[in-house]
């Protein structure tokens, strides 16, 4: 039992809604006016340090997504954080129109971050001011995005990426696509959808307008090229690229602590430092194997940790995997992020076991136990 690592190549896709017949892709009407409404939530960062010249307008460093109606915008980490020093930038702010053109009509807030999860590239602000600095009204609603279930996305599901990217102008830009493929250890999904520099942060949503993932970063396959056969590479030849996705359950959960104790002030405009979090703590899979009738502990069992509800056990869908001991114990050779996900095991003259288990750092070992197979 051994897990096999998935290497997609992404196609070009198109840049806009209006292209998506060129693709092949079969869209209803009614889903594809569910993900023009994903565009009335989504907008640019711009960001300015202290020590900017007073004239310096701020300068757009990517995409963001209002993810409740309070105004609670996420993004990705390294999108408001300056490149040279790796500090956030002094001011920060959230350009905001309702067609999804930043060249008109579109109105510019102050955000303040909330909390940063560095490992997972993430971030929440909270829009507090209107450029001029004056505290938003706390009755004020933003037009927010509903977040998907991000664990029940499926390779090949239709995926849209929402976002400004830096080539695509001062209007949004639709990039449509399909799920490639998933890296649950990794807390990634993988697309084919274009990815590009000031896409990040944005939105990636599904055929029903639900936010699924935070684009993140694209990993391009590039070959070295030698046209004059001295060994050296003159030029590097792009046969594809693989966009990477934060999955919308990590978004949930920074939420989560949003509204905990531990979290900064949210409604107040003065400057705070933001919560840092790591990523939720990764779970090292125990427990035991025993009978169901005698209790006793069951030798040389195989125990496998899958994606929850999968029902097929397989090189791409074993997540993490052991035996038992002697004393029927045994430890999954991969930790896991805390989540909700199938088990099963089999052991000999044993009927197999399947069970739906929630993984927390403070769940206890878990106890399997196996009936005895009939004779016939």
């Amino acid at each position: 039992m051994t897990a096999l690592l998935t290497v997609a190549v992404m196609r070009e896709p198109a840049a806009s809604t209006t292209q998506l017949a060129k693709k092949g892709l079969s869209i209803s009407p009614e889903a594809r006016a569910l993900v023009r409404q994903a565009i009335a939530s989504t907008g640019l960062i711009l960001v300015r340090n202290s020590n900017d010249a007073p004239t310096q307008a701020p300068r757009a460093r990517g995409s963001a997504v209002i993810v409740r109606s309070d105004g609670i915008v996420v993004t990705n980490n390294h999108v408001i954080t300056n490149d040279r020093t790796g500090r956030l930038y002094d001011e920060m702010f959230f350009g905001l129109s309702r067609d999804g053109d930043q060249s008109s009509a579109s109105t510019r807030y102050r955000l303040k971050p909330l909390i940063i999860n560095t490992e997972n590239d993430l971030a929440l602000l909270r829009i507090v001011a209107d450029y001029s600095g004056n505290p938003v009204p706390k009755s004020f609603t933003f037009p927010s995005i509903e977040i998907g279930d991000s664990r029940k996305v499926k390779t090949l599901d239709d995926l849209f990426i929402v976002g400004f990217p830096e080539k695509g102008g001062l209007t949004v830009t639709i990039s449509p696509g399909v799920v490639e493929g998933k890296d649950i250890l990794g807390n990634w999904i993988k697309t084919d959808a274009r990815v590009i520099h000031g896409n990040s942060g944005g939105a990636a949503v599904n055929s029903e307008g639900k936010l699924v993932g935070i684009p993140t970063k694209v990993v391009a396959d590039e070959q070295p090229i030698d046209t004059d056969g001295d060994g050296f590479p003159d030029d590097y030849r792009r046969y594809g690229a693989v966009g990477f996705l934060r999955p919308s359950y990590l978004v949930v959960d920074m939420l989560t602590r949003v509204d905990s104790k531990d979290a900064p002030e949210t409604n107040s405009a003065a400057p705070s430092t933001p919560k840092i979090v790591e990523s939720s703590t990764l779970v090292a899979v125990q427990g035991v194997v025993k009978s169901s009738t005698t209790g006793r502990p069951i030798a040389g069992a195989l125990v496998g940790l899958l994606p929850f509800g999968e029902t097929t056990v397989s090189e791409s869908t074993l997540l993490t995997w052991g035996s038992t001991n002697a004393e029927g114990e045994f430890k999954l050779n991969r930790p896991v992020p805390p989540a909700k996900y199938t088990i099963k095991a089999k052991a000999f003259a044993h009927e197999f076991f399947t069970a739906d288990v929630e993984l927390r750092p403070t769940s206890p070992p878990l106890v399997i136990e196996m009936r005895a197979a009939s004779v016939r």
